[in-house]
C-alpha cells in the first residue's frame, strides 16, 4: 500500500502547485521537488519513476546542489527497496556532490544514510566512519539536534565494536543535550540503558530505570532493546518481568529471533544450564556464519561495484574528450620540449661560468684560510708557553712564599711559648731573673705593644706581598681590632696567645671575632678571598 500512497501524495503536490512543466528541466525541477517534499513528509517508500526526468536531466548539469540532492534521494530509494549496493553508489556520487556545494547539512544527511545501509549488510567498520563523518558535518547550532541524534547512533556504533570508552566518553557528552530536549531524551535513554547493561562496569538496575523512563517518555523500544531490557531486568533479580518480556518477543518470532537468543543463552551459561545454552550457542554460530558470508560477498560486491564505476566512467570521459586532450599534449610537448631546450642549454651556459668562478674563489679561499690556519697554531703555541712560564713562575713564588711563611709561623710559635714563661715568672716574682730578662728581650717585637705590632705589620707587608693593605682597601670599614686579629692569625699565633696579647678573658671571643672575620673577607671576589683566607687558615 505504501507505493499507493507514495503516488497519491505526489498527485497531490502536483496539482496544489498548479503548474504545467513542459521542458526537460522544469520537469527534472518539479519531480526532484516532488520527491524531497515526500521525504521530509516522512514517506520512506517512494516510487522510483518519480525521480526519472531528474536522473535523465541533472546528471549532465552544472547545478552541484541539484546533483547532490538527486543522487541522495535515489540512494533513499534503492536503500529501501533493498538493493544496497546501488543506494552506496548514489551515496558515494551525493556525497562528491555535497562536497562541492558546501552544503554541510546535506552533507552530514548523506554520511548517515551511507552509515544506515553498512549498518544493514553488517559492515561496523564502514557504519562507524560514516557516523564520525555525519557527526563531524553536523556542526553548525541549526543542526544540533541532528548532531546529538548523529552522536546517539555513533555511540551505538562504538558498543558494537566493544570500544567502550570511546562509547562512554561521547555519552557523557550527549546526554546533557538529551535531556534539554524532550525530543531526544527517549533515545538517550534507551542507548544509555544498553551501555549501562552491556559496559564492562555494568549496572543492571540503572540500565532498567534509563529503559522506563525513555518508555515513560514515548520511545518506541525496538525488539532488540526488549531483549536488552528484559536481561537488564533478570539481572536485577525481577526474573517474572524479564520472562514476559521475552514470551512476549517468543510469539511474535515463533522460529526464533538472534538478539532474544542470545540474552537465553548469557542467563542459561549463568544458571548452569549448559544442554539449553550449547544448543542456543550453536544456533547463534550458524547465524554468525551468515553474516560472515553476508560481509564477505558485500565486500567482494562493492570493489567490483567501484571499479565498474571507475571504468564506465573514465570510457565516458576519455570518448568526450580523446581528439581534443591528444591534440593539445602534442602541443604542449613540443613547446615544452623547446623551451626546455633552450632553458636548459641557458642554465648549463651560465652554471658553467658560475661554477669556474666559484672553483677559483674556493681555491683563493683554501689558501687564505690555510695561511691563517698555520699563523693561528703559532699563535696559540705562543700564548701556551708563555701561559706555563707564568704558572711555573707562580707556582715557584706560591712555594717560596709558603716555606717562609711556614718557618715564620714555626718561629713565632716558639715565641708564644716564651711569651708565656713570661707570664709565668710574673706570677712566681721571678721578674728579675736572666731568663725574665732574655724572654723579655726576645719578645720585644711580638709583645702588643703599639711599637711592637707595627714592626709586625711591617714584618708581614714587607715578605708577603702587602696583605694588610690590601685588606683595607678591600675591606674600607674593617676595623683596627680586626686589622690586628688577622695580623696575628697570619704569623700563626692560637687562641690563647691572642687573647692575652689583646687583653681579652676568654679563648672563645677570639674564635667568635675569626669568625666574622672570615664571614666578611668571603664577601669579596672568590680570587681576593681566598688569597686571603690562605694566610690566616
Amino acid at each position: 500500500m505504501k507505493p499507493f500512497y507514495s503516488f497519491l501524495f505526489a498527485s497531490i503536490i502536483i496539482m496544489t502547485d498548479g503548474c504545467y512543466v513542459d521542458s526537460p528541466k522544469e520537469k527534472a525541477y518539479q519531480s526532484l521537488h516532488q520527491v524531497v517534499s515526500l521525504y521530509e513528509s516522512g514517506v520512506d517508500t517512494i516510487d522510483a519513476e518519480m525521480l526519472a526526468p531528474a536522473l535523465s536531466y541533472f546528471p549532465s548539469s552544472n547545478d552541484v546542489e541539484a546533483k547532490g540532492r538527486l543522487w541522495f534521494q535515489w540512494g533513499l530509494i534503492t536503500y529501501h527497496q533493498g538493493e544496497f549496493d546501488k543506494a552506496i553508489v548514489s551515496f558515494e556520487r551525493a556525497l562528491q556532490q555535497t562536497r562541492i556545494s558546501g552544503n554541510r547539512h546535506l552533507e552530514g544527511l548523506v554520511c548517515r544514510a551511507m552509515a544506515d545501509t553498512y549498518n544493514r549488510t553488517f559492515n561496523i567498520r564502514e557504519d562507524t566512519l560514516y557516523l564520525k563523518k555525519a557527526w563531524l558535518a553536523f556542526s553548525a547550532p541549526a543542526d544540533s539536534l541532528y548532531r546529538a541524534e548523529t552522536a546517539l547512533r555513533l555511540v551505538a556504533a562504538y558498543m558494537n565494536a566493544r570500544e567502550w570508552d570511546k562509547a562512554g566518553e561521547l555519552l557523557d557528552a550527549v546526554l546533557p543535550v538529551c535531556t534539554r530536549n524532550r525530543i531526544l531524551l527517549g533515545p538517550g535513554m534507551s542507548v544509555n540503558a544498553s551501555y549501562l547493561l552491556n559496559a564492562p562496569t555494568s549496572d543492571p538496575a540503572l540500565s532498567v530505570r534509563c529503559f522506563e523512563i525513555a518508555a515513560n517518555e514515548g520511545f518506541p523500544i525496538g525488539d532488540d532493546k526488549l531483549c536488552d531490557w528484559g536481561y537488564a531486568l533478570y539481572l536485577s533479580g525481577e526474573i517474572e518481568k524479564a520472562d514476559r518480556i521475552w514470551d512476549s518477543l517468543a510469539k511474535v518470532y515463533p522460529d526464533g529471533f538472534m538478539q532474544l537468543q542470545n540474552r537465553q543463552y548469557n542467563r542459561y551459561s549463568l544458571e548452569g544450564e549448559t544442554e539449553k545454552a550449547l544448543t542456543l550457542l550453536e544456533i547463534s554460530a550458524f547465524r554468525q556464519d551468515s553474516i560472515l558470508r553476508i560481509q564477505t560477498s558485500e565486500a567482494v560486491s562493492r570493489a567490483q561495484r567501484d571499479y565498474q564505476e571507475a571504468v564506465v566512467e573514465g570510457e565516458r570521459l576519455m570518448a568526450a574528450h580523446e581528439r581534443d586532450r591528444r591534440m593539445m599534449i602534442w602541443i604542449i610537448a613540443v613547446l615544452m620540449i623547446a623551451l626546455f631546450f633552450v632553458i636548459g642549454l641557458a642554465i648549463w651556459l651560465e652554471q658553467r661560468e658560475r661554477l669556474n668562478t666559484v672553483r677559483l674563489a674556493l681555491e683563493e679561499s683554501r689558501r687564505i684560510t690555510k695561511r691563517l690556519t698555520e699563523a693561528e697554531r703559532r699563535h696559540l703555541n705562543k700564548i701556551d708557553s708563555l701561559k706555563r712560564n707564568a704558572r711555573n713562575r707562580e707556582s715557584t713564588l706560591e712555594d717560596i712564599r709558603s716555606d717562609y711563611l711556614n718557618m715564620l709561623r714555626d718561629g713565632y710559635r716558639r715565641l708564644g711559648q716564651l711569651f708565656e714563661d713570661k707570664q709565668f715568672a710574673e706570677t712566681q716574682n721571678q721578674t728579675e731573673s736572666v731568663l725574665y730578662r732574655r724572654v723579655c728581650e726576645t719578645l720585644k717585637d711580638i709583645d702588643g705593644d703599639t711599637k711592637g705590632y707595627c714592626r709586625l705589620q711591617k714584618y708581614i707587608e714587607d715578605h708577603l706581598g702587602r696583605p694588610i693593605s690590601s685588606l683595607r682597601e678591600d675591606l674600607p670599614n674593617l676595623s683596627e681590632k680586626d686589622v690586628r686579629l688577622f695580623c696575628y692569625l697570619v704569623i700563626g699565633y692560637d687562641a690563647p696567645l691572642i687573647a692575652a696579647l689583646m687583653g681579652v678573658a676568654k679563648d672563645s671571643t677570639i674564635h667568635s671575632w675569626k669568625n666574622r672575620l672570615k664571614l666578611k673577607i668571603r664577601r669579596l671576589p672568590v680570587p681576593k678571598a681566598n688569597r686571603y683566607l690562605d694566610l690566616i687558615s
